[in-house]
């Protein structure tokens, strides 16, 4: 869609891209099935991001959620925290032991390694039957706590569900679909008012299927992002949507809740819920996907000010990480919430900065910006004086004969600048046309047909816009050149102005604003809280 754009910029091929806006590095990463490695390249930092924003900005338009557009209000998510059984604290524990054995080399890393251990943390966040199944069911459980708000919508109100759920699908076993149909049931929600979209399989019987959502014969609709979160219009009747786990990826959650915020739903007014376990991966899960969305989302709207970027694509926790959330560490939480007022001071101080030194460049050309306009107020001043000099001193013409005399040399006058006017069109040097009125009329370089102009140059030198006709043209310059006393007050009140500024800035610069005090005292908190939950800097 833009290739003039890349052209002009020696973009044509995506690794010169690369070379413009991001940093791409291989490195090994366990294989899929975790039995060896494998070379995988990928995107470490994005650069140039004003700059691809504003690229960006001249294909794509992007719009928040507006309320006022037949959008549904919502007051934030409400969140509903699960606080953390004696077994799943075990459970942690373990999961805590095995990060110290992969760390130490004690297990081979096609038995455990981190990426089973992260898989592992979150399951357990969501059902610790899905990785303990000799674990028996607990009220004090994410899918227990939702079927309960799902049951208490579906008493009071005549709106329809959605329940989100990627970790666990339908399949032999325990999965978290048939338990939260098994305790919905058991709440008095009929079974036949309860739906899988997995149950769907045509496209015949998914349309169906949304169908008979939209008509709220069916009350709850149960699914991954990938079936019921992409393309999925059941808006009608949805007063609620319901995130049993943590997507992945940020346009997950947009899809996901983009299904309930849509115009054509019947609700004014809907809820979203989104359930936590306390003290497990949950918070990390959570913390992580927000820093993803609002990068992408400063980036798309242009509102991102940092020159560079990380992206963020971490679904693997380091080992101190998995330590700390294990034992449900509070000092975790105090380091994000540190890490990232430090992250805000820090793009404070570099706007800060950058904001002094460019009003410190603008001031040390202020002199020269004076001395120059102060130079063409004495240049226009003298030309006026020899204009209304001049002028004074020519005769009117007296006899019939005269008048047709100097009506005949305007006339050639107007047709010797129209007709040089119009053959100068992209002319790749100035000349001189002629002398009017004790002023040089210069035609100029590169002058475009559809603007044309002229400079007049005597003691200065000033531009003049000309008409698309011959009596127009030396009319403007008639009308520049008694005019000039006007032009004369437009560059002294410039002048003023250009003073003014100076004070402004000298004002502005003089200022001890800084916010290096906020930033060491942070780095040093962080560094302590680091220190605390022995995270390894190196």
């Amino acid at each position: 869609m833009q290739n003039g754009e890349l052209a002009l910029l020696d973009l044509q091929n995506f690794d010169s891209w690369i070379g413009m806006f991001a940093e791409r590095v291989t490195e090994f990463e366990i294989d899929v099935d975790t039995s060896g490695y494998r070379l995988a390249a990928r995107f470490s930092k994005f650069h140039n991001l004003p700059e691809l924003t504003a690229l960006f900005s001249q294909i794509a338009d992007f719009h928040q959620t507006d309320k006022q557009n037949g959008i549904p209000d919502f007051d934030g998510y409400t969140d509903a925290l699960v606080f953390k059984t004696p077994e799943l604290a075990d459970y942690l524990y373990d999961i805590s032991a095995r990060a110290d054995a992969v760390r130490q080399g004690q297990v081979r890393r096609n038995t455990d390694n981190m990426l089973k251990i992260t898989t592992d943390g979150r399951k357990a966040a969501l059902d610790l039957r899905l990785v303990a199944p000799a674990a028996g069911f607990s009220y004090q459980s994410k899918v227990a706590r939702c079927a309960e708000n799902v049951a208490d919508i579906y008493q009071n109100t005549g709106g329809t569900q959605l329940v989100f759920c990627d970790t666990s699908t339908p399949k032999a076993g325990f999965n978290i679909y048939d338990e939260m149909k098994r305790l919905l049931t058991g709440m008095g929600i009929p079974d036949g008012e309860i739906a899988y979209v997995h149950d769907a399989q045509s496209e015949a019987s998914r349309k169906l299927l949304f169908d008979r959502m939209r008509k709220g014969e069916i009350r709850v609709l149960i699914g991954s992002t990938f079936k019921l979160g992409l393309g999925v219009n059941v808006q009608d009747k949805l007063i609620a949507v319901h995130h049993l786990d943590v997507p992945w990826r940020p346009a997950d959650m947009t899809q996901r809740e983009g299904r309930i915020l849509r115009q054509g739903n019947e609700n004014p007014k809907v809820k979203i819920f989104r359930y936590i376990t306390e003290g497990s991966f949950d918070a990390y899960s959570w913390q992580l996907l927000e820093t993803k969305q609002r990068f992408i989302t400063g980036l798309l709207s242009g509102s991102y000010t940092e020159r560079d970027g990380a992206d963020i694509d971490d679904t693997v926790l380091c080992y101190a990480e998995v330590k700390a959330l294990a034992v449900g560490d509070p000092l975790v939480k105090k380091r994000v919430e540190t890490a990232n007022e430090l992250s805000r001071y820090l793009t404070l101080q570099r706007k800060l900065v950058e904001t002094r030194l460019c009003m410190e460049a603008q001031l040390r050309e202020l002199p020269a910006q004076i001395e120059h306009t102060e130079k063409l107020i004495e240049n226009a001043r003298k030309d006026k004086e020899f204009y209304d000099r001049n002028k004074d001193l020519l005769p009117a013409p007296a006899t019939a004969a005269e008048k047709n005399a100097e009506a005949a040399s305007r006339a050639q006058v107007r047709k010797t600048l129209f007709t040089a006017i119009q053959k100068n069109e992209l002319k790749t040097a100035e000349s001189r046309l002629m002398n009017y009125r004790g002023f040089d009329i210069i035609l100029p370089a590169n002058m475009r047909r559809e603007k044309p102009f002229v400079w007049l140059q005597r003691t200065g030198r000033y531009y003049v816009e000309l008409g698309g006709s011959e009596v127009g043209c030396i009319i403007r310059i008639d009308n520049f050149l008694d005019g000039l006393d006007t032009h004369i007050e437009k560059l002294r009140r410039g002048l003023a102005d250009t003073h003014e500024r100076g004070a402004h800035l000298r004002a502005e610069l003089d200022k001890k604003e800084s916010y290096t005090e906020n930033i060491e005292e942070l780095k040093a908190q962080l560094d302590r809280l680091d220190k605390k939950l022995g995270v390894d800097k190196k």
